[in-house]
């Protein structure tokens, strides 16, 4: 993605709206379209949610995203995945049955793009649905609302004329962004690409390549606030053996996931601010 935005400072500097962890399941392994000539990609934001079926309708009335999969495991989560279309990167709707809902950060966890942009936030504002269009003064040139899902979670729209919606990059909360760039560095090969360094935050944009960034963002004015043991972000790697070594050197924690074939492989592996982020094995 090469659109830059400072819109999750934004949300920080306005105060805007201010499970176990051995749940294991079975599930058949999600795929995604890793451009040639690269390793991994970011295949979908993940957003805790409180009630998936609400959720899942939110998004399809306001945004135009219907389902294109779900996950299931009896007594320990829904998950329908829900997208603008076969590709391109997903949202998920992660409701886990056995954990209190946690305190949402104040900054958005995730970006989507749309070339509606008037018409999705007008649909909210009618709609009385929390919603902030951002000043110019902090958009810079781009037309840019940070509104709040059912559930409270914080997504950044942001306009994108003559060119279709699509999920954009998946937003971590972080209490050291260095180290969380590192992390990913490190790991992924993700490259820096635009920082953006405020009194109230800090923030890196990691790009793997052709597709969604993966944002790294440490709120100045904000003290950490307690993790899900669930994943906000899926990572697709075709070189899974190489970067399970990096997580287990690296010392922050994995866990394994059970799937439906043996040739598959999912883990949930914690970065450095204790975020999860699922790691699945793309042939």
């Amino acid at each position: 993605m090469r659109f830059a935005t400072r819109s999750i400072a934004a949300v920080a500097a306005l105060c805007f709206l201010s499970g176990a962890a051995s749940a294991q399941t079975t599930n058949p392994t999600p795929t995604a379209h890793i451009p040639e000539g690269q390793m991994h990609i970011i295949g979908a934001a993940k957003l805790i949610v409180k009630d998936a079926a609400e959720s899942k309708s939110y998004f399809e009335k306001f945004f135009g995203m219907h389902e294109t999969s779900v996950y299931k495991s009896k007594d320990l989560y829904e998950e329908p995945i829900m997208g603008f279309g076969a590709a391109g990167a997903k949202l998920a709707l992660f409701q886990p049955l056995k954990e209190a809902p946690l305190k949402k950060p104040g900054a958005p966890v995730a970006l989507v793009y749309t070339p509606d942009f008037e018409k999705l936030v007008k649909g909210l504002e009618d709609a009385k649905q929390p919603v902030l269009r951002l000043p110019q003064a902090q958009s810079g040139t781009f037309k840019i609302a940070i509104v709040r899902d059912p559930s409270g979670n914080a997504i950044e729209v942001l306009s994108r004329e003559g060119k279709p919606a699509e999920v954009g990059g998946s937003k971590l909360i972080v209490d050291d962004r260095a180290k969380a760039e590192e992390f990913f560095g490190t790991t992924f090969g993700a490259k820096p690409g635009q920082r953006f360094v405020t009194p109230t935050y800090d923030e890196v944009l990691m790009q793997f390549g052709e597709g969604p960034f993966l944002a790294l963002f440490q709120p100045k004015n904000e003290a950490p606030l307690p993790k899900s043991p669930y994943p906000v972000v899926a990572i697709y790697t075709k070189d899974f053996d190489a970067v399970l070594k990096r997580v287990t050197e690296a010392g922050f924690g994995y866990r394994d996931m059970k799937t439906s074939s043996p040739s598959s492989r999912i883990i949930i592996a914690k970065d450095p601010a204790g975020n999860s982020v699922e790691i699945i094995r793309q042939q």
